[in-house]
């Protein structure tokens, strides 16, 4: 058995010793810290099940293309809008004349998802269905 010098045996405290409290309370926190359930961000897509679905999309007739690149800078048509809420009148007034178009997103790959995921609101309050994503540019 090992013996202490005299002299700690008169400096001990009559204090618990609080050590095996801290790694608990820092255990159960990690605990807490992986098993919480975090809220996914996402946003509800409806993909065509069959082919017909597919082919009926795609055989429509004018489409309507939107592009932003990676400054956030939007265009409808080739033609520049100065900031979303002017992309969203003029789509607003060019779905409103004709219900039948069809619409093309060109992303450019440094742009802003969250402007994506405004885009894919408005279109979805819009109640715009017929709608692809470009993934190459344009020749």
């Amino acid at each position: 058995m090992i013996r202490l010098p005299a002299a700690a045996e008169q400096q001990t405290s009559l204090l618990p010793d609080l050590t095996p409290l801290l790694d608990v309370i820092f255990i159960v926190l990690v605990f807490f810290l992986l098993t919480a359930q975090t809220p996914l961000l996402e946003l509800p897509l409806q993909l065509p099940h069959s082919q017909e679905a597919l082919s009926a999309a795609a055989a429509s007739g004018e489409r309507v293309q939107v592009q932003l690149d990676a400054r956030e800078q939007w265009r409808l048509n080739g033609a520049p809008q100065a900031d979303f809420a002017a992309l969203r009148g003029a789509l607003h007034a060019a779905f409103a004349a004709d219900q039948t178009l069809g619409l093309d997103l060109a992303l450019d790959r440094q742009a802003p998802l969250s402007a994506f995921l405004d885009l894919m609101a408005l279109l979805q309050q819009q109640g715009i269905q017929d709608s692809r994503i470009l993934l190459e540019p344009a020749p």
